[in-house]
């Protein structure tokens, strides 16, 4: 694929969304789905650092995309 697709800024409110669980996709990659279990745990947290666990899940996507193209595609088409 030689489209480049542009990462959702951190102000984005579907960042939120996954994190707090309002979002609840199917992942189809499996180390997604395994970082978001510890993302959601630690999001829901009363001392959680929310900016930085948006910043994380922003990196994963932007250092594994080939992996979670798909997953990444249905979260910004909103069919998560």
């Amino acid at each position: 694929m030689t489209a480049t697709t542009e990462i959702l800024a951190a102000s984005d409110p579907r960042w939120h969304g996954l994190l707090s669980g309002a979002i609840r996709p199917t992942y189809k990659c499996l180390a997604l789905r395994i970082l978001m279990i510890r993302l959601t745990h630690a999001y829901v947290r009363p001392d959680a650092d929310r900016t930085a666990l948006v910043e994380e899940l922003r990196t994963f996507f932007h250092d594994n995309l080939r992996f979670a193209r798909d997953d990444f595609a249905a979260i910004v088409q909103g069919k998560a």
